[in-house]
């Protein structure tokens, strides 16, 4: 792929909020994606991998918490959400590794990624699906255009406009800054070992 931080590196930096098995299974997806949607850049991956880290705090795919009450209380009836019919607010609950809310986003991301997740919501945690999402999101948003600048906040902004967790999105950006413009060495196997493997 393009980016040239190695997984272990991206999980090492993220620490808890990125255990290695996640990152080495979800990051190849949100890297294809960024580049499927036109939208990939080094600092724009920068910016998905804090993204992620910060939403998901596991980076998995992750539906929001709450019960039908709360979450009835919180988004149904929501017409700026396209919240109009009854139990909507519930259906409708934050997922994926970028929460989407309300029918009208499930309704325009399947749209755009060819899935029917206006008719099946839990489609938005598979770990591809929630992938091309992510990567509609950041286009529909620019996000490129403003990581490419490393104007942080912005790029922050675009996501959660209340820059929740900024003190840990913008640590994770600070380090993988650092590791790519200091990427680590490949890995060079002696002729000898490389014939023992062979063997």
């Amino acid at each position: 792929m393009n980016f040239p931080v190695p997984v272990a590196v991206i999980s090492s930096i993220l620490g808890e909020y990125g255990p290695l098995p996640k990152v080495e299974a979800h990051w190849p997806l949100v890297e294809a994606a960024l580049d499927a949607a036109g939208t990939y850049s080094p600092l724009c991956a920068v910016a998905a991998i804090a993204t992620i880290s910060v939403e998901t705090g596991r980076f998995s795919p992750i539906k929001e918490r709450g019960g039908p009450s709360y979450l009835t209380n919180l988004y149904e009836n929501r017409t700026d959400l396209g919240n109009l019919n009854p139990g909507d607010g519930a259906r409708f609950q934050g997922r994926g590794f970028v929460p989407i809310f309300g029918r009208r986003n499930y309704e325009h991301f399947g749209m755009e990624i060819g899935q029917d997740l206006a008719g099946n919501p839990d489609l938005a945690l598979d770990p591809p699906i929630a992938a091309a999402i992510l990567a509609v999101y950041f286009r529909d948003r620019d996000v490129r255009s403003v990581a490419d600048q490393q104007n942080w906040e912005m790029a922050r902004r675009r996501v959660n406009p209340g820059l929740t967790e900024w003190s840990r999105f913008v640590d994770v950006i600070t380090k993988l800054v650092s590791a790519l413009k200091n990427p680590p060495p490949p890995v060079v196997t002696s002729q000898h070992a490389v014939q023992e493997l062979d063997q």
